[in-house]
């Protein structure tokens, strides 16, 4: 049971990063908005991602965070060459600390619960 939950998280960290990647260079115009704030759209769209890297990837959650977090920059780099985009210092933090409270949330329930289960 717990391998099938690490392998669909494993393909749900991955459709993650590529719904993150393509709605992040393509145009502006072509971009749905689905809340008014891009910081929100930011922090959930990573908070989610890094949320199921810690869940398939248990043993790499440090990793996980820094490669999400320089994925984040990356992709505000990528938006000055876009048309109708533009680089933000904001979306990148937004989306760094997304990543990493989503990994910070798995970890505490994890170790919560194994706490929980060994004294019981």
């Amino acid at each position: 049971m717990v391998a099938k939950i690490a392998k669909l998280s494993r393909i749900g960290a991955g459709l993650a990063v590529a719904t993150i990647i393509a709605l992040s260079v393509v145009p502006g115009d072509m971009r749905p908005r689905i809340l008014r704030n891009d910081y929100v759209e930011h922090f959930i769209a990573y908070f989610i991602a890094g949320g199921l890297f810690a869940v398939g990837y248990q043993l790499s959650v440090l990793s996980s965070g820094a490669l999400l977090a320089m994925s984040a920059g990356a992709l505000e780099f990528v938006q000055l060459w876009i048309p109708g985009r533009f680089a933000s210092a904001g979306d990148f933090a937004a989306g760094a600390i997304g990543a990493w409270l989503g990994l910070l949330v798995i970890v505490v329930v994890r170790r919560t619960y194994e706490r929980v289960f060994i004294i019981s």
